[in-house]
């Protein structure tokens, strides 16, 4: 083939690019950040003055804003108030820009981004023939059109690609002029140095790389004029990050001296800062704050697509069989590693974008598999399967971008099921950073549902703005700061955004963690989340608290959390009683201090096995942590004896007594209780009794519950008499259930011992009657 051809076919694979990227971008709602960037540089632009940075340098938001400037409807800056507060956050989030169509000035600058997108696609096409030959580069820019991260990002008015962009075009350029020094390569090189610095300070790293770099080609082939390289190198580029800061001259944050380009300065400090601190991230079920060594290993594995995995892995594979170019093996790995290895000792986690720099020297590193081979060691089959797996890989490829356009930022691989599933797993930039809205818009027309409430990860957006009526949710404008009724939403459709449902933006992460023990009704771009919640049928009727080792919730958080003032409250010890109000067969709530349900004790576990885990809260805040757990009622499936009691169930379970005699029916007791059943266990120096009550009549007195062990002569060897539950809360038809736990005495001889119940006025202590006597004898245990 000739080289022509393979320049046509890299021009219709950039085309592709292209084509793709123009087609989501007005598709796509404005993401996080965006607006902030985007301001920074036309500022900048219109006014002269670098005032509003606050974050990275400028540099990508000149070159993405320019083209605003040929609007004529852009506002004037310093006609904006928040100009002259130097808040760069209130200088874009106002009604000044909100009142201009969205998409007029956000669209134009997603298109200068995408052109960089061109660019790098260009250099890799370029860098890849040059080392490997132009099949090679055919396959690193197929492979770099195909990724849907690319695509992600190479679309978004943001800095990350930028930033991967001025990177490898950095790194080319030292490369180059490894390879070819020239007084006109050095300077290529400073160039292509200072305009990385002056996109995002993670383009540090190529500070320590490529003057290492430098310094070790320098000395083994410069033989002189090395440090005079360097200072040029050095000297150009810093040459060039001050002027993309206008030649800027003052004093740095702390300092009483002036120096060049102070701005870059306070930026690095203020970048730095955050790097120490971390942010908040939610990965594998946990939101947390800072940075965990695992984020990104975890993130990679998930969003980066398998064929590239699989390619990445023969690649390696062939670098290690085949004769090494130790020089060319370094200049390759030392920037991917390096920068993968900084973003795991990172505090910031804050998504795979923060990993793009590394993704075209991957495509590079893979090129390698189509380098020209000698043919005397591939048979012509293998080289027609190996031709063949290629192609495979990349419809692979082709296939699951095209599937999640025009979404590219949900992308996940087969690992975990593909995109829909990726809001299980991690939230912001990774799945949702705002860009649905379009697309809820769209479905809520097309699906005509009423009553809808929305939250947006892009909380300073009001969703009419795109067109969407419905009632806005935290951490959107003019909605509450919590959900109210979080315990217990009220009924109608909630779009949820996959990022504060995570907790993000939010002034309680845990706001919408009932949603997170529920299916979504449907997944609207991959990223915003609906769920319809119905009218409980039955209606729940009371509210059960443990009390140990707190009372969870105060009445005033009971009336807020749950959106009901006219609930049954009751209280009880769950460590040694527990309460099944109208015998379960009535709807209702179980809170429990976190520490109750943690502590992994088997009686609340047992308990608990029916009842539907709610709602988590487990950090403290106005309340102690908490855990929630619905009670359907009726609608709980009735278990096996072995299950232990739950309603509806045939009362009372068949159950031995001593005497060989089947309890048929409740045991009537003289008192406001009929004995149901019991259970009963040993578990080393323990005999663990549980029994089964229910309420006849209103008790009028205080009250408890005997659970004894006796030996042959009917003397108590160890007793565990109580009541866990407050007698003047309990009504008729309640069922009560008491653990005894019967500890064995260490001389305790082995044989045959009895377990027996029954109940017994506090306050006179005179038991109760029952048919045969005052007590209840159970089947005998045998005691090793």
């Amino acid at each position: 083939m000739k080289k022509c051809s393979y320049t046509l076919i890299a021009a219709l694979l950039l085309a592709l690019l292209f084509a793709q990227a123009m087609s989501s971008i007005p598709r796509l709602s404005i993401t996080f950040d965006e607006d902030l960037h985007i301001a920074t540089g036309y500022n900048i632009l219109r006014t002269g003055s670098l005032r509003l940075i606050s974050g990275h340098p400028p540099l990508i938001s000149y070159w993405m804003s320019w083209l605003l400037l040929l609007s004529p409807d852009t506002p004037d800056p310093e006609e904006i108030p928040a100009w002259a507060q130097n808040d760069r956050r209130l200088f874009v989030r106002n009604d000044v820009w909100w009142a201009l169509p969205i998409d007029t000035w956000v669209i134009p600058p997603r298109i200068a981004v995408s052109w960089l997108t061109l660019l790098l696609g260009a250099f890799l096409f370029r860098w890849a023939s040059d080392w490997f030959g132009p099949r090679a580069g055919l396959l690193a820019l197929a492979l770099f059109a195909c990724d849907p991260n690319i695509l992600a990002h190479g679309t978004l008015a943001t800095l990350d690609l930028g930033v991967t962009c001025l990177i490898f075009i950095t790194m080319y350029s030292v490369q180059r002029l490894l390879r070819q020094p020239s007084e006109m390569n050095l300077t290529l090189a400073g160039i292509s140095l200072g305009l990385a610095l002056a996109a995002k300070i993670s383009a540090l790293l190529l500070l320590p790389i490529s003057v290492g770099l430098l310094i070790l080609w320098g000395l083994r082939y410069w033989r002189k004029g090395l440090m005079i390289r360097l200072s040029v190198y050095l000297g150009v580029a810093f040459l060039t990050l001050w002027a993309t800061h206008l030649f800027e001259f003052g004093p740095p944050p702390g300092l009483s001296f002036s120096l060049p380009a102070p701005t870059f300065w306070r930026a690095f400090l203020r970048v730095g800062e955050h790097s120490l601190i971390g942010n908040q991230t939610y990965l594998l079920g946990e939101t947390y704050f800072g940075g965990r060594w695992y984020y990104f290993p975890v993130v990679f594995a998930l969003k980066t697509p398998l064929p590239t995995l699989i390619l990445l892995g023969a690649a390696l594979l062939d670098a290690w069989r085949r004769p090494k170019h130790w020089w060319r093996e370094l200049i390759l790995a030392i920037l991917p590693i390096s920068y993968f290895l900084f973003s795991i000792m990172n505090e910031i986690n804050l998504g795979y974008r923060h990993l793009l720099p590394i993704l075209p020297f991957l495509y590079l590193f893979i090129a390698r598999l189509a380098a020209p081979r000698n043919t005397q060691r591939t048979s012509r089959v293998t080289h027609h399967v190996l031709r063949i797996t290629f192609y495979a890989l990349l419809l692979w490829q082709a296939v699951g971008t095209l599937h999640v356009w025009p979404f590219h930022i949900t992308y996940f691989n087969e690992i975990i099921g593909g995109p829909r599933n990726g809001y299980r797993y991690v939230a912001d930039s990774n799945v949702d950073w705002g860009q649905g809205l379009k697309a809820v818009r769209d479905y809520l027309e097309a699906e005509s549902r009423p009553d809808v409430k929305i939250s947006s990860f892009t909380f300073f957006i009001r969703p009419e703005l795109y067109g969407i009526e419905a009632t806005p949710l935290p951490p959107l404008a003019d909605a509450p700061p919590l959900l109210p009724s979080r315990f217990n939403p009220a009924p109608g459709t909630y779009v949820i955004s996959a990022s504060t449902l995570r907790g993000f933006q939010l002034a309680d992460t845990e706001t919408y963690n009932w949603f997170w023990h529920r299916e979504p009704a449907d997944v609207v771009a991959n990223a915003m989340l609906v769920y319809q919640v119905p009218e409980r049928e039955p209606s729940p009727t009371w509210l059960a608290q443990c009390t140990e080792p707190a009372v969870p919730l105060s009445s005033e958080a009971v009336v807020e959390g749950f959106g009901r003032s006219d609930l049954r409250t009751l209280a009880f010890d769950c460590t040694q009683s527990w309460l099944y109000p109208d015998g379960g067969e009535s709807a209702g709530w179980y809170v429990l201090h976190r520490e109750a349900v943690s502590g992994g004790a088997s009686f609340v576990q047992q308990q608990l096995a029916l009842a539907r885990l709610s709602f988590e809260q487990k950090a403290p805040r106005e309340t102690p942590p908490l855990t929630v757990f619905e009670w359907d009622g009726e609608e709980s499936p009735a278990p096996s004896l072995g299950d232990g009691w739950a309603a509806p169930v045939e009362w009372p379970p068949e159950q031995a007594l001593a005497e060989g005699v089947v309890v048929s029916a409740p045991i009537s007791l003289d008192g406001p209780l009929a004995f149901l059943g019991y259970e009963v266990a040993q578990e080393e120096q323990m005999v663990s009794l549980t029994t089964y009550w229910q309420v006849t009549d209103q008790p009028d007195r205080p009250f408890s519950l005997m659970g004894h062990l006796l030996n042959a002569d009917g003397i108590p060897v160890t007793v565990g008499d109580g009541l866990g539950v407050p007698w003047d809360q309990l009504q008729p038809g309640d069922v009560l259930v008491q653990h005894h736990a019967l500890p064995l005495p260490p001389e305790l001889p082995a044989g045959e011992y009895w377990p027996q119940t029954g109940a017994y006025w506090l306050d006179t202590m005179e038991r109760w009657e029952v048919a045969t006597g005052d007590r209840i004898l159970l089947t005998a245990v045998e005691v090793p």
